[in-house]
C-alpha cells in the first residue's frame, strides 16, 4: 500500500512539473512574439521575477492587441535637459500621436492628481507616497520634444498602472493627459481609433530609428543611470 502511494505521489508531482514546464513553454513563446519581447534584452525568465519589467510587459500586451497599428519602443534612453539621461518606460508610435507613457507597479488605492507633488497608495491600511507620475512624464515628454522637434501637439501623456492597482480618486485637468488602470487600457486604445492622423508612417518610421539606439544601453551604462539617480536623491 505504502509503495502505491508513493508511485502516485510520483505522478502527481510530475504531471505538476509538465503542466508547469508546458505553461512556461507556452508564455515564452507569447513573450518572444510580442513587441516587447522582440526588442527585450532579458530573457523571458528574468522578466518574469521583475516586477517592474514584469508589468510592462503585461501592458505592452494589451497595447499590441489595439485596433491600430503602432510602434513601441521600451525602457529608451534620452538626453534630459541636465544633459544626464532619462528612462522612458514605453513609446508608442501612431498615427494619432506619440503616447508617451509612464508605468506604475503600485498595489491598493491610490489617490492623486495633477497638479499635487506626490500621489498616495494605500494598501492595508497604511499610505505609502510616491512622486507625481504626470510631473514625472511630463518631464520626458519635454526632453522628448527637445530631441524630435516635432511639436508638442504630437505627444500624448499616458500613466498606466498595473492589475493590483485601484484608481480610487485620480484626477486630471489638461488635455492630452490620461492616467489608466490596466483593465481600462484595453478600452482606452479603443477609443483612440476616433483622433484624427496627425503623423505620417514616413513621420513614424523616422523618429523610431532616432530613438531606437536608446533602447540598446549596456546592463553597465544602465546601471551607471540608476547610480546617477541614488546620488541625486542623497542630495
Amino acid at each position: 500500500m505504502k509503495e502505491f502511494v508513493w508511485v502516485v505521489s510520483i505522478i502527481c508531482i510530475l504531471l505538476v512539473c509538465v503542466a508547469v514546464l508546458l505553461k512556461y513553454l507556452s508564455e515564452n513563446k507569447k513573450y518572444k512574439s510580442s513587441s516587447y519581447g522582440k526588442q527585450s534584452q532579458k530573457s523571458f525568465w528574468k522578466i518574469i521575477f521583475n516586477q517592474g519589467a514584469r508589468g510592462e510587459y503585461r501592458t505592452s500586451q494589451l497595447i499590441d492587441k489595439a485596433p491600430f497599428k503602432n510602434k513601441m519602443l521600451f525602457n529608451c534612453y534620452i538626453p534630459n535637459r541636465s544633459g544626464d539621461k532619462t528612462e522612458i518606460d514605453m513609446i508608442m508610435l501612431c498615427q494619432k500621436g506619440i503616447y508617451v507613457i509612464e508605468n506604475k507597479n503600485y498595489s491598493g488605492w491610490i489617490f492623486g492628481n495633477e497638479k499635487s507633488k506626490n500621489w498616495c497608495e494605500t494598501l492595508k491600511g497604511k499610505k505609502y507616497f510616491f512622486y507625481n507620475p504626470i510631473k514625472q512624464n511630463r518631464s520626458h515628454i519635454k526632453s522628448l520634444e527637445k530631441l524630435l522637434q516635432v511639436g508638442e501637439d504630437k505627444y500624448v501623456s499616458l500613466i498606466t498602472f498595473n492589475a493590483n492597482a485601484n484608481l480610487k480618486k485620480v484626477s486630471t485637468e489638461s488635455s492630452g493627459i490620461y492616467v489608466v488602470g490596466y483593465k481600462q487600457l484595453k478600452k482606452f486604445m479603443k477609443k483612440q481609433t476616433d483622433k484624427p492622423d496627425i503623423l505620417t508612417d514616413e513621420q513614424i518610421e523616422n523618429i523610431y530609428q532616432q530613438l531606437l539606439p536608446g533602447t540598446k544601453l549596456s546592463d553597465e551604462e544602465k546601471q551607471e543611470h540608476v547610480n546617477r539617480i541614488k546620488q541625486q536623491y542623497k542630495k
